[in-house]
């Protein structure tokens, strides 16, 4: 990001976040800031194209272990409201945004997204063209990614991502799973 756009974001309920990095297994590397927890999270990357219902998404037993990207330009808007989560887990392992809104406006809201997730120790990454992801996904098909808040060094990240694939890969053969959807 830019001089302009740092001295703007301080000035907003976001803030400055720390940087963080999401890489794919094909070396596309996407910038972006921390908005959760700090950390790494590895896993095959998915999106999700709803406009609303995010409460449901990251519940959703499908994403456990994914990396979620998701399309609508705003994420967390209406917070969380606990009791309808329903002591549901929050399942993905990193969850990818264009923009996290840290002042919910639903009144019912309990807790902001970005410190359900931090709370539950979900790493995610914001300020990155989630519809060029989409679309990169969309070309390439089923993808390994990592997000790192750590280590931000692309090369470092995917060497580490290589290694979690490998292990994912034969963790699915040995269940008799095959195939890339570990």
């Amino acid at each position: 990001m830019s001089e302009q756009s740092d001295a703007i974001l301080s000035t907003t309920s976001a803030g400055l976040r720390p940087p963080a990095l999401l890489v794919l297994e094909d070396g596309t590397v996407f910038s972006g800031r921390a908005c959760a927890a700090s950390g790494e999270a590895f896993g095959q990357i998915g999106f999700n194209t709803s406009m609303i219902g995010y409460e449901e998404v990251i519940c959703d037993p499908a994403n456990a272990g994914k990396i979620l990207a998701m399309t609508y330009p705003q994420i967390g808007n209406y917070g969380i409201n606990l009791a309808e989560l329903e002591g549901k887990p929050i399942t993905p392992a990193g969850l990818v945004v264009r923009a996290m809104c840290y002042t919910p406006s639903s009144w019912r809201a309990e807790i902001g997204l970005a410190q359900a997730l931090a709370r539950e120790g979900v790493v995610a990454i914001e300020a990155l063209d989630t519809r060029s992801l989409t679309r990169h996904i969309r070309d390439h098909g089923a993808l390994f990614a990592a997000i790192s808040t750590y280590d931000l060094d692309p090369a470092s990240l995917l060497g580490k991502l290589e290694a979690f694939k490998g292990a994912a890969l034969a963790r699915a053969a040995a269940a008799g799973e095959g195939g890339q959807d570990a």
